[in-house]
């Protein structure tokens, strides 16, 4: 048996880091898409928030001023 050869270690290496970036990308895309369904889901809280707020503030005021 022969030892390897820096050549035959570095195209080795070369292979394994191309496998990785392989996997990497698609892992990347997903996470991306993710964070944006996650920042679209917290809008729709916020919105939900805002609405929830002002109707509390309308029914408090409507109740104190019948009330009054």
């Amino acid at each position: 048996m022969q030892a390897p050869t820096p050549q035959d270690k570095l195209a080795e290496f070369d292979a394994r880091s191309s496998r990785i970036e392989g996997i990497v990308e698609p892992m990347d895309a997903r996470l991306n898409s993710l964070e944006q369904g996650q920042r679209n889901i917290l809008s729709w809280i916020r919105w939900l928030l805002g609405i929830q707020i002002t109707s509390l503030i309308t029914l408090g005021t409507l109740i104190l001023i019948e009330l009054g």
